[in-house]
């Protein structure tokens, strides 16, 4: 009973995105995974059946190569809402070749009459002993690497939030993290366990996970996909001229990948220089930190500068990158008006939002991340001040 449920909320889900108005890659290679989901399903719930020479022709089907697609798509579906995916799409094509290459290898077992099936599944594969083995190891390699993958995919993600994004909300993709989560999960209960009525009613389970956190997520199923917009910049950008270098995946923080990063940068120190200056004068004048949802080339623009160019300038002079830039000086504009006896009528959070923080979690987490202490002990130690 527990897989038709499972098969039906799947169904259901695959229904939604096919109609979503303007779907993304993404919500195109969830569908996709959803319907390979669907089709596993339906061959495992067949499998439950009595053999017989009517069905054991699905029973022993190309199924058993399904469990290799949910890795690639997996991978895939975190690139797409990412906006990690390689941009040459022959390569996509490429994480499904383990899956061909096992049809094609059990491609003589496929093709042999239904008797012969009947006597291969009555004797529990005695002779293909050797071709299970291989799959089996496959499956379990697979699932791992890709698991691992995606996470890889998710860290580089959070990182490019720090250089693009003064905020988190919305675009942190925990959803998806969760959703790694639950197919690791899934991955460990198959090389436990190796029974299938778990394994399905693990993947029922992960199925109902997908649909509650999408139907909550902006990702997945609303309106709107969040994607960083690092290929979004002013139509006219000064210094253009030059090649722009692209981000080293290393760390930012240390000086020597510093310069490894900008080694082939157009921007001279006296352009940095005087960037520095306008970037500071427009901080001290307009604020514009103070706004919630402020990115990188949304600032860039308003300096009529290329946001690799200002991405550069406040790694260099400012050791930090943008998310952390733009959070520290909310929590110093917060230290400044929290002081003010004009301002005691107001809440802490009331004042947090007003400095640019767009949920309580963040303004605590920044604000202990920049001076040491949460936001409590430092209200508590400017009482004693006070007093």
């Amino acid at each position: 009973m527990i897989y038709y449920i499972g098969l039906g909320i799947n169904l259901f889900l695959l229904l939604i995105l096919v109609t979503k108005k303007g779907k993304n890659l993404a919500d195109n290679i969830l569908a996709i995974w959803l319907f390979a989901i669907a089709v596993h399903t339906i061959l495992y719930v067949i499998n439950l059946q009595p053999a017989n020479i009517d069905n054991i022709h699905w029973i022993m089907s190309v199924g058993s190569c399904f469990p290799l697609l949910h890795g690639p798509f997996l991978y895939l579906y975190t690139a797409a809402s990412t906006n990690l995916l390689p941009s040459n799409k022959k390569k996509w094509w490429l994480h499904f070749l383990p899956a061909l290459i096992t049809v094609i290898y059990l491609m003589p077992i496929y093709l042999l009459s239904a008797e012969e099936k009947m006597e291969i599944y009555l004797n529990k594969g005695k002779g293909y002993e050797t071709a299970n083995t291989i799959l089996l190891s496959t499956i379990h390699l697979s699932g791992l690497v890709y698991v691992i993958w995606s996470f890889i995919l998710l860290r580089k993600h959070k990182k490019n939030i720090g250089e693009q994004f003064s905020y988190e909300e919305r675009i942190n993709l925990n959803w998806l993290r969760y959703l790694i989560y639950g197919l690791l999960v899934i991955w460990i209960i198959i090389i436990v366990f190796k029974k299938n009525s778990i394994i399905f009613g693990a993947g029922v389970v992960f199925v109902t996970l997908l649909g509650f956190l999408g139907i909550r997520q902006v990702g997945i199923f609303g309106k709107k996909q969040v994607f960083l917009a690092g290929d979004i910049e002013p139509k006219t950008p000064p210094f253009a001229k030059k090649e722009i270098a692209e981000p080293a995946p290393e760390e930012e923080t240390a000086t020597n990948l510093q310069k490894k990063k900008y080694a082939n940068s157009g921007l001279t120190p006296e352009m940095a220089e005087d960037l520095h200056n306008r970037l500071k004068q427009v901080m001290a004048e307009e604020k514009s930190y103070t706004e919630p949802e402020l990115s990188l080339v949304t600032l860039a623009a308003r300096l009529n500068v290329h946001s690799n160019y200002l991405s550069q300038v406040i790694n260099e002079r400012e050791n930090k990158n943008f998310f952390d830039y733009i959070n520290t000086l909310r929590v110093e504009e917060f230290k400044k008006l929290i002081s003010l006896p004009a301002n005691s009528q107001f809440t802490i959070m009331s004042i947090a939002y007003e400095c640019g923080f767009n949920s309580k979690s963040s303004f605590n987490k920044n604000f202990k991340k920049v001076t040491g202490q949460s936001p409590s002990e430092y209200m508590s130690q400017l009482s004693n001040q006070k007093g």
